[in-house]
């Protein structure tokens, strides 16, 4: 079974019986609503439109049952994806315990011997790191970001000299972490940071993952700000930033 697979497993065993109430796929981000007030986020992956039929008539989510629409999580279509993953993250992410709040950089304890691998640009983050460790490669997508980054292609020749990893969730909407796992061969730790992370320990068990970084949504005003095209800049008032940590592999 696969890394996605595990997760959407453990999100239909909880989420039978709940219903979409509110969806809303914005030009940054997807937010899903449940009928208990559970608000779940993920990345839009929207690639270059061909039309305006992003998606066909027959797809619909509104009103369906939760377990129903999860399991669009697996879909080759990366905004039916996105809705899956955030309709995961409304089952998974809710208040718990065992959770840590602060920096995600405070948990990885980066020392100038550090090689560091940021698969996905998160420009703050690496504004902060780059003057602290021997090394920090940032790898994108986007070929706009390719002056500030490297091409995904470098990853197979650097990730494995990496000692800390620092890995965007949008990889598991493209279904690109697990490939990303593989090529960590020296990590002393990593983390999945972003939106789009499900915050649950179980489907990483063995897994080069050390910590998990997402949000736990508090407010429905984030429904507003997912519709208006807004990004993580403008979602600090109406989530927590959280951290999960997980048994080392």
């Amino acid at each position: 079974m696969s890394l996605y697979e595990k997760i959407l497993e453990k999100a239909l065993s909880r989420g039978r019986g709940r219903r979409i109430v509110d969806i809303r796929i914005g030009l940054g981000y997807t937010a899903v609503c449940l009928d208990n007030g559970n608000i779940g986020l993920a990345y839009t992956y929207l690639e270059e439109k061909a039309g305006c039929n992003i998606l066909p008539p027959e797809v619909r989510f509104h009103d369906r049952p939760a377990d129903v629409v999860a399991k669009y999580f697996l879909s080759p279509n990366l905004i039916e994806a996105g809705v899956g993953l955030a309709t995961i993250n409304a089952i998974l992410n809710c208040p718990k315990d065992d959770y840590t709040l602060g920096d995600p950089l405070q948990l990885l304890e980066l020392n100038s011997k550090d090689r560091v691998a940021m698969v996905g640009y998160f420009e703050p983050l690496a504004k902060r790191i780059k003057d602290k460790v021997q090394d920090l490669w940032i790898f994108e997508k986007s070929e706009s970001r390719l002056a500030e980054a490297l091409a995904e292609v470098e990853m197979t020749g650097l990730l494995p000299e990496a000692t800390v990893a620092i890995i965007t969730s949008v990889t598991l909407i493209n279904k690109t972490l697990e490939e990303i796992l593989l090529l960590l061969k020296g990590v002393r730790a990593s983390i999945l940071l972003g939106p789009s992370t499900p915050l649950l320990a179980e489907p990483f068990e063995g897994q080069k993952i050390t910590y998990l970084s997402g949000m736990v949504v508090k407010d429905k005003e984030i429904l507003k700000i997912v519709s208006e095209a807004k990004g993580t800049k403008a979602f600090g008032p109406f989530v927590q930033k959280v951290n999960l940590a997980l048994k080392k592999a």
